[in-house]
C-alpha cells in the first residue's frame, strides 16, 4: 500500500526540479519510472524501521490518522534519495539533508519504542511467552513426621 502518490512527489518538488532529479540521461525531461522507483525505495526504507514494531505496510485506510505522518516521512526520504541519485546535481541542499535526518531520527525512535504510532498494535512476538498465572504453595502446616503416630 503506497503512502504517497507520484503526483504528490511531483507537487512537492515542482515540475522543473522533478524533471531534473528524475531524468538520468539529460536532466531535462522527468522519468515517472525513476520517480516511482525512488518512492518505492523510500517506502521500503520506512518499512524497514516500522517493521521492528509494527506490521507493514500500515493500512492507512484502516488508520487514517497515520496517513499524513507517514506520507511526510516518505516524502522527506524520497526527496533526499532523488537528490542523491541525480547525476545532474552536485550537492544535496541543507534543507533536504535536515528533513531526511529528522525523518530517520523519528523512524529510529519508532523502531526503538520511544515513539508509538497511535491506533496500531505491535505484531505478535517471535518469542513465545507464558504470562499465565503462577501457583506456589506455602510451607506445610503439618508434615508426615509431625503426623507420625496419629
Amino acid at each position: 500500500m503506497a503512502y504517497v502518490t507520484l503526483q504528490q512527489f511531483k507537487d512537492r518538488l515542482g515540475q522543473a526540479l522533478y524533471d531534473r532529479l528524475t531524468d538520468r540521461v539529460g536532466g531535462v525531461s522527468g522519468s515517472d519510472a525513476v520517480g516511482q522507483q525512488i518512492l518505492d525505495e523510500a517506502e521500503a526504507l520506512v518499512h524497514s524501521y516500522l517493521a521492528r514494531r509494527y506490521a507493514t505496510p500500515v493500512d492507512v485506510a484502516k488508520h487514517p490518522e497515520l496517513a499524513d505522518v507517514l506520507a511526510v516521512r516518505v516524502l522527506d526520504v524520497a526527496e533526499y534519495l532523488a537528490w542523491r541519485g541525480s547525476p545532474f546535481v552536485s550537492d544535496v541542499p541543507d534543507r533536504v539533508e535536515l528533513l531526511h535526518a529528522e525523518a530517520v531520527r523519528w523512524l529510529e525512535q519508532v523502531a526503538a519504542g520511544a515513539v508509538d504510532l497511535p491506533a496500531l498494535s505491535p505484531p505478535a512476538s517471535r518469542v513465545a511467552a507464558d504470562d499465565g498465572p503462577r501457583y506456589s504453595a506455602g510451607k506445610r502446616a503439618f508434615t508426615a513426621d509431625e503426623l507420625d503416630g496419629l
